[in-house]
């Protein structure tokens, strides 16, 4: 009679396999993929010190881990006493689980006080800098 009754259930499982696993998944019993955006610098590429006129080059990555196909909208600035310079922005699309890596090269205006080097994902709210 037992083996009758779990050969049954087995069956039952069986055959409504996909309206259980929605039921699972309607009550977060099922793990889903986190969804995330890596935003980075390329640390080799960051300068260390600098002066007036010089040329500035880095390299930013953007790492998508959103499940889907993503499209991010980017701004590069400097601020300096408040006051933000754009530098470069663009739009792109990264495939899911893809890389982009953007290079930047700017002048640098001044360098007689420290300026933040900004990039912003802005569609994303997420943000990298490090000081010159």
């Amino acid at each position: 009679m037992g083996v009758i009754i779990i050969v049954g259930m087995l069956v039952f499982l069986n055959l409504n396999r996909a309206s259980i696993y929605r039921e699972l998944v309607a009550f977060n019993l099922v793990p889903r993929p986190e969804k995330l955006t890596e935003l980075y610098f390329n640390t080799v590429d960051l300068p260390d010190t600098v002066t007036a006129n010089q040329e500035i080059h880095f390299a930013f990555v953007i790492h998508n881990l959103e499940t889907t196909n993503y499209q991010y909208t980017y701004v590069v600035l400097v601020n300096t006493h408040g006051m933000r310079h754009i530098i470069d922005h663009g739009t792109v699309v990264v495939q899911n689980n893809q890389y982009y890596i953007k290079n930047v090269k700017f002048h640098l205006a001044q360098s007689s006080e420290k300026q933040n080097v900004i990039v912003e994902l802005t569609n994303k709210q997420q943000s990298i800098d490090f000081w010159i």
